[in-house]
């Protein structure tokens, strides 16, 4: 991807922002340390709920994703099941292990009280 795609991207999620006042050329060129801190974390926060995997990985890298993904980011996300994919992703990253799919405690609770629940309290 270009850089002149990657920017055009990032304006396109920025759109309700005076796209010259911030620092999108620097988040290209990931020079993260010149942009203050507070604004990177809203403009993360906002590539993180607007662009998909692959937008996000063309701009940023995965090195400096891995770097970024942290459990504070991702609470900082509004909505859960963003939460609980960038969580997932955070885990394959750092090789940590998953949580055993549709039998993890979570999804329990999340359909005890579900239509055709009485099938689970069956002996």
């Amino acid at each position: 991807m270009s850089v002149e795609e990657k920017y055009k991207i990032l304006k396109d999620i920025f759109w309700d922002y005076n796209t010259e006042l911030l620092p999108l050329a620097k988040v290209i060129a990931k020079d993260l340390n010149s942009i203050d801190n507070y604004e990177f974390k809203l403009m993360l926060n906002r590539m993180l709920e607007r662009l998909n995997w692959y937008e996000l990985m063309d701009i940023l890298g995965i090195e400096l994703i891995k770097k970024l993904l942290t459990p504070e980011i991702i609470g900082k996300l509004r909505n859960k099941e963003l939460k609980d994919r960038y969580e997932r992703i955070r885990r394959i990253l750092f090789k940590e292990p998953l949580p055993l799919s549709g039998w993890d405690p979570e999804y329990r609770k999340r359909i005890k009280f579900t239509l055709l629940s009485y099938r689970l309290d069956r002996t």
